[in-house]
């Protein structure tokens, strides 16, 4: 047994380690605020947007996209307003769901765009992101198989049987070497509550899917110096790039003040005319939305 004397400098070695590591800490700063510096007139938006969000093809073309009622150039900001007034305002005359085309017993369908996984930091940060409400649901959702696909490919819930995306450089796909990946073969017995088969992932050339769903940032005037990014989720058709719908929102993060910029997107507020359950679990919502336009197969038993 150890002594009362070694018990006691044990003790204190602890002490004085738990001190250098809480110093140690606290002399680990925040990273700067990020800012645009760069912006580029696109054809999808009426305002210039940050040349990172088209530094990739997938962003380009996202930003490319010309729909059927864009954003008009006068935002309706004007000089005094509070955040929670220009929020207020940008909700009631821009945001909704439009719903132009729908589609019957649609098997899977192309995501064009996988966020990378957001960090705490890229969350707190006024301008890293460029669309904080949607991708901040990707920092909640392990980037593996199966829980990425799952978001469309969850039987007997969420009822597509495939989903292709370009390739990207994630665990889940390093065995691949082709620039797209299509995952698949996810399947559930509601009757016996079992799982039939599992979720697979393969290697494609290029994607074979007629429809496509793709998200990009909104920019509007002052919007992130009050708190606020503005979001555009869109499906369209591959073959001819027609735009079948559009789920325009806007979101507003709460003033905190343990965060260099007085940011936290994890928590901030959508529209309020979309459902709080959306709010608390955005990928059914985004889920939602695609299948009441990309009507899915009934792939559950």
């Amino acid at each position: 047994m150890l002594s009362e004397k070694n018990n006691f400098t044990l003790a204190l070695f602890a002490l004085c380690g738990l001190a250098v590591a809480h110093s140690y800490a606290a002399e680990i700063p925040d990273p700067p605020p990020y800012h645009w510096t760069q912006f580029v007139h696109v054809e999808g938006q009426p305002e210039p947007v940050p040349v990172e969000w088209v530094a990739t093809p997938e962003g380009k073309f996202a930003h490319s996209i010309k729909i059927p009622n864009p954003v008009p150039k006068d935002s309706g900001y004007r000089k005094g307003m509070t955040s929670e007034q220009y929020f207020e305002h940008l909700c009631k005359t821009e945001a909704g769901e439009f719903i132009y085309k729908t589609v019957d017993n649609v098997e899977g369908f192309y995501f064009m765009r996988p966020p990378n996984r957001p960090t705490d930091d890229d969350l707190k940060d006024r301008y890293k992101l460029e669309d904080p409400y949607t991708e901040r649901f990707y920092q909640l959702r392990a980037d593996k198989l199966p829980d990425r696909p799952a978001q469309f490919i969850n039987p007997p819930f969420n009822l597509y049987k495939y989903v292709e995306e370009p390739r990207r450089n994630v665990s889940w796909q390093a065995h691949l070497t082709t620039p797209y990946i299509r995952a698949q073969g996810y399947e559930f017995d509601s009757k016996a509550w079992k799982v039939i088969s599992e979720m697979k992932v393969e290697g494609i050339d290029s994607p074979t899917s007629r429809y496509g769903y793709i998200w990009r940032g909104l920019k509007r005037k002052q919007d992130r110096e009050h708190a606020i990014a503005g979001s555009e989720l869109i499906v369209l058709d591959l073959r001819n790039k027609e735009v079948m719908a559009l789920l325009r929102n806007y979101a507003i993060s709460p003033r905190v003040r343990n965060t260099p910029d007085g940011i936290w997107w994890l928590n901030a507020l959508s529209c309020p005319q979309f459902p709080r359950t959306y709010q608390d679990n955005l990928g059914q919502q985004i889920y939602q939305f695609v299948s009441k336009v990309l009507k899915p197969v009934q792939v559950n038993k």
